[in-house]
């Protein structure tokens, strides 16, 4: 068990039943932090324009229509980017780009210089060297406390072979998601 969560379990542990306060927001970040989730950059605007966020809040919706969404804090600098290229690329992180996700993870605009990316036919910026990425139409925006749900439908998509390992983030840290025989006690049933 993890810092994090021992320190909420004894928490918990010493606060009366009956007693109820309003969830923490700091208490729900670390419990939240223990749910391992892939690492996106998600990228919009125009070249010369462009700029990108790391994203670990991204989920498929529906395959018909392909929709997908994302959760992006009302204060982030993408919204006036995204509102004006309609559209957004959420690019996979392999697990050798930690160096990249917390590039774009800064609250300043995330430079593309030195990064590897292209643009779509429609304009939309893609990380080159990402593990896979998914282009999208802004489809609906929903307002969901301090961060608004952007859901897009996937309209190009690709898996550069580049990488196969994901970056994940766990516990407040980011690294590779370690895969291989190794890796993973695996239970074979007798046929």
């Amino acid at each position: 068990m993890s810092a994090a969560a021992r320190s909420l379990t004894r928490a918990q542990e010493t606060r009366p039943a009956e007693q109820t306060r309003p969830v923490e927001p700091l208490s729900l970040r670390r419990v939240c932090g223990l749910f391992t989730t892939g690492v996106t950059v998600v990228t919009t605007g125009p070249d010369g324009d462009a700029d990108g966020t790391t994203v670990n809040s991204f989920t498929s919706v529906s395959l018909e229509p392909p929709l997908v969404l994302f959760c992006l804090h009302q204060q982030s600098r993408l919204h006036t980017l995204l509102e004006q290229s309609g559209g957004f690329t959420v690019n996979f992180l392999s697990g050798r780009q930690q160096p990249l996700a917390r590039h774009f993870a800064g609250r300043r605009s995330a430079a593309f210089e030195g990064v590897p990316h292209h643009f779509t036919e429609d304009g939309l910026p893609v990380l080159s060297e990402a593990l896979a990425y998914l282009t999208c139409t802004t489809v609906d925006i929903h307002t969901a406390g301090d961060h608004d749900i952007v859901i897009g439908e996937v309209v190009d998509l690709g898996v550069p072979e580049h990488g196969k390992e994901p970056l994940i983030f766990f516990d407040g840290s980011l690294g590779p998601l370690q895969t291989g025989a190794d890796s993973f006690q695996h239970t074979r049933q007798a046929s």
